[in-house]
């Protein structure tokens, strides 16, 4: 949906899905017979959880957002699924994130880190070196700041704040677009840049 990206991260027995947008029936075959352990929406916009409820009624698994934006999951208006004629409106989320909070999958662990901005709610997923940033970076761009609960504000700082302290080579996989890294942002990205 509006060519969201949407990420299945997995092992031989596990899977995590970042951001099911939309067309379950590419979601489902890379689960296939995995655990699916969490459904991560990095944000409450439809194009981010229009497949919220398919993979929760195929699966045994958790639903996470920010408690900021477990409200919009619930609601056409605030999803901006109205704005599509959609009327979508997602499960309730079975775990409220907030900044530091940690979810395993494997050895590995998906660190949350609040960055408010997209909308009040937004989140960003670090593991290892890989950031999925949601709509809150893209390669040499940001994410929107002029629907319900954004703030270019807040945008900003998350950005300087809470994703620029990253180690330059960090693997930035985006809500929407082409993948980009940390370093690389901060030189060219001229919404938020770092000059020398």
């Amino acid at each position: 949906m509006l060519a969201a990206n949407c990420f299945v991260l997995r092992n031989d027995r596990e899977a995590v899905v970042i951001d099911p947008g939309g067309n379950p029936e590419v979601i489902l075959p890379l689960i296939n017979e995995r655990e699916l352990l969490y459904i991560v929406n990095t944000h409450g916009h439809y194009d981010h959880i229009a497949a919220n409820n398919d993979l929760k009624a195929r699966f045994s698994t958790q639903l996470a957002v920010s408690k900021y934006d477990s409200n919009m999951l619930l609601n056409p208006d605030l999803n901006l699924s109205t704005m599509v004629d959609a009327r979508y409106i997602s499960v309730a989320p079975d775990i409220l994130l907030d900044d530091g909070d940690k979810l395993a999958i494997g050895g590995e662990s998906l660190e949350i880190i609040y960055t408010p901005g997209h909308t009040k709610g937004s989140v960003s997923i670090k593991m290892g070196q890989v950031l999925f940033s949601g709509d809150t970076l893209f390669y040499r761009s940001i994410g929107r700041t002029d629907l319900p609960t954004g703030s270019f504000d807040e945008l900003e700082n998350s950005i300087r704040t809470r994703l620029y302290v990253l180690p330059d080579d960090t693997k930035v996989y985006t809500g929407h677009g082409e993948a980009t890294i940390i370093g690389e942002e901060k030189r060219y990205n001229e919404w938020v840049r770092i000059d020398d």
